[in-house]
């Protein structure tokens, strides 16, 4: 008779991320046997049970570690996988989101629409949400060049009345320049965000563009207008999590003590879809470029559907942007491609194809923008 390990998973099913992860271990478990389960329906913060450490566990992925628990699980030499956001690595074998990635990913999607001043909005005392921040600030060229950073407890919302929680948010929208884009440190706090702009009568995104975190469509979908947010590879992370585990309970270590995953992409909708570019002509060559730059065009192509001259173009696309209308083009490309090698099992050479370039060319642009090849890329990143 064969024996299944038993394992615990304290992982919380009342949120999107939670229950995405468990996908991820779900989809191990169909490919490389099933262990014996503990799961039960919980909140992120519920502490674990009562009996973790004195049962006959084989292993355990926990979401919700704390620096106390983990001292005790590493003291039982039980199993772990660690997958807390709250305090970081904590000693025990860790896989968690790439925060500063979610926050750059965030930053730029408002960048590449043209928006200038950048704010964030999170959660004190968290660290994931400090981490995100970080990112943010990375991508806009350090914390000198954010407009705004607004920060009030997660606790606040519940615990205070939250009509006085959106009148600071209120203040703090009214003393930040316009066109803005916000990031928000998770979904929850792009509808606070939202909230706010709909009681100040900002238009969104005309005036301030909003972006949040997780994907969690409850959220998106009930925020007015519906809410753009990064999609973190939480799957990915429950996949190589379980995966993980079944190598420490083999009696492996884990050569990666402190593992993160990138996030897969940007998630648009109505809150932050639009150029904030107020020159019609180069909002018109930024259209075309992100419609067609996939079909090997040139500049010479833009030129052709924009009423200037190569200097003006150049000068308004340094001006709004930061950066050459040929740069726009090989960033939209290389988008392109990313997007691909994680959303289909298409060989390189297909991926080429479909976005304009020589496959060799395509992997020596890859590997100069981004540091590996599109191989090791969607390896490090793929869903599962």
């Amino acid at each position: 008779m064969i024996t299944r390990p038993n394992v615990a998973l304290i992982i919380e099913t009342a949120a999107v991320y939670g229950r995405q992860t468990l996908h991820g271990i779900a989809s191990y478990q169909r490919t490389h046997g099933g262990w014996s389960v503990f799961l039960d329906e919980r909140e992120l913060r519920a502490p674990p049970p009562d009996w973790l450490l004195d049962s006959d566990c084989d292993g355990v992925i926990c979401r919700s570690t704390t620096p106390s628990l983990a001292e005790k699980l590493l003291q039982s030499g039980l199993p772990v996988v660690d997958l807390n956001d709250r305090y970081g690595y904590l000693g025990i074998p860790r896989i968690g989101s790439d925060m500063p990635a979610i926050g750059r990913m965030a930053a730029e999607h408002l960048l590449e629409r043209g928006f200038r001043h950048i704010a964030y909005c999170g959660f004190s005392g968290e660290v994931w949400s400090d981490e995100r921040l970080s990112g943010v600030a990375e991508a806009v060229g350090g914390s000198d060049h954010l407009c705004g950073v607004f920060h009030s407890p997660s606790e606040g919302i519940r615990q205070k009345n939250w009509q006085s929680e959106r009148t600071k948010l209120c203040d703090w929208l009214q003393t930040l320049p316009r066109p803005l884009g916000i990031v928000a440190c998770n979904d929850v706090r792009g509808y606070n965000v939202l909230d706010a702009c709909r009681v100040l009568n900002l238009a969104v995104p005309e005036e301030v563009a909003v972006v949040g975190v997780d994907n969690s469509e409850t959220f998106c979908d009930l925020c007015v207008p519906s809410l753009s947010s990064i999609l973190p590879n939480a799957e990915r992370i429950g996949y190589e999590a379980a995966l993980l585990l079944d190598h420490l309970m083999s009696g492996d270590k884990a050569q990666n003590q402190n593992r993160l995953i990138a996030p897969q992409e940007v998630i648009t909708r109505q809150s932050s879809d639009i150029l904030a570019v107020d020159d019609p002509s180069i909002a018109q060559a930024l259209r075309f470029i992100r419609e067609h730059s996939c079909e090997g065009i040139s500049i010479t192509d833009v030129l052709s559907h924009v009423p200037l001259s190569r200097s003006t173009l150049e000068r308004g696309f340094r001006h709004f942007l930061g950066h050459s209308p040929q740069e726009e083009i090989r960033r939209v490309r290389l988008k392109r491609v990313k997007h691909l090698l994680l959303q289909t099992d298409w060989s390189l050479s297909r991926i080429a194809e479909m976005t304009g370039y020589n496959p060799d060319y395509m992997i020596v642009q890859f590997k100069h923008a981004f540091g590996e090849t599109p191989a090791q890329w969607r390896q490090a990143n793929s869903s599962l």
